[in-house]
């Protein structure tokens, strides 16, 4: 990829724990008030592996992602990252206990400079003064593209140089777990490729991904080793990406449309 170099992007020690699910979702239930959104949602994580969450818009694989960061509260289930039961625990020690979310839309600060961004991803997961610049250069290393602009406003940036810079900036706390809701949305296909040859990287370093994405024959075509499809909130395939197929996936997402619409 352009602007970042060949090697690994914070490669982590793969031992007898990567046998392990670094992390857990146990029947988890999230909805807005009286709403439920999600029901009863199981998954597990390994490191080194990309799962894939797939269905339509409205069938709850935001909120899901949310309920996992902390943003939304939990009504029922649990959340174990690492061994340890992080439910409710709030979204900032989540990040410091080893997740990372890349949330929809480029959420950049625009008016900040790339250098500004990056600064406030480490200040939020609790990186030293005396080790901040040693991360700013490893980040600057993976991503040249920011190093280029680091003095730039981040609303200066294409779209897809934003979505790189959001991916940075949650990288800032060396996540074990990295959750990502549609990097691909609104991109050109180049930086939709880019985008791609980056999480495939950081899987490759021992990452476990959890990726919401919209494009199944990408999906299937090597980005993700595990699809879970998910409808009206609810769990319909849970597979390997090897043993699935894109009609597959559609009779998971329209299957339970109908059983919805039948009842």
């Amino acid at each position: 990829m352009s602007g970042a170099n060949a090697g690994l992007i914070f490669p982590l020690a793969l031992d007898e724990t990567a046998r392990r699910p670094i992390l857990e979702v146990s029947q988890l239930r999230l909805g807005y008030g009286d709403l439920i959104a999600v029901w009863d949602v199981s998954l597990r994580l390994m490191a080194g592996q990309t799962t894939a969450l797939v269905g339509r818009n409205g069938a709850g694989k935001t909120t899901l992602l949310s309920g996992i960061a902390g943003i939304l509260p939990v009504k029922a289930g649990n959340v174990v990252l690492g061994g340890n039961d992080i439910t409710k625990v709030p979204p900032f020690r989540r990040v410091q206990h080893g997740l990372g979310l890349v949330q929809e839309g480029k959420r950049v600060f625009r008016k900040l400079t790339v250098r500004d961004n990056l600064m406030l991803g480490l200040r939020a997961c609790g990186v030293r003064k005396s080790q901040m610049g040693g991360r700013l250069d490893r980040l600057y290393a993976d991503f040249g593209m920011l190093a280029e602009r680091a003095h730039s406003l981040a609303g200066s940036l294409s779209g897809g140089q934003q979505q790189m810079l959001a991916i940075a900036t949650a990288l800032a706390a060396e996540p074990r777990v990295l959750l990502v809701d549609e990097p691909s949305s609104g991109l050109a296909p180049v930086f939709v490729d880019q985008v791609f040859e980056v999480l495939d990287r950081l899987r490759d370093s021992g990452m476990a991904i959890l990726l919401v994405e919209q494009m199944v024959e990408e999906v299937l075509d090597g980005i993700a080793d595990d699809v879970i499809v998910l409808e009206q909130g609810r769990v319909t395939i849970a597979d390997s990406a090897s043993r699935l197929s894109a009609e597959a996936i559609a009779r998971g997402i329209y299957a339970a449309a109908d059983d919805g619409a039948a009842s």
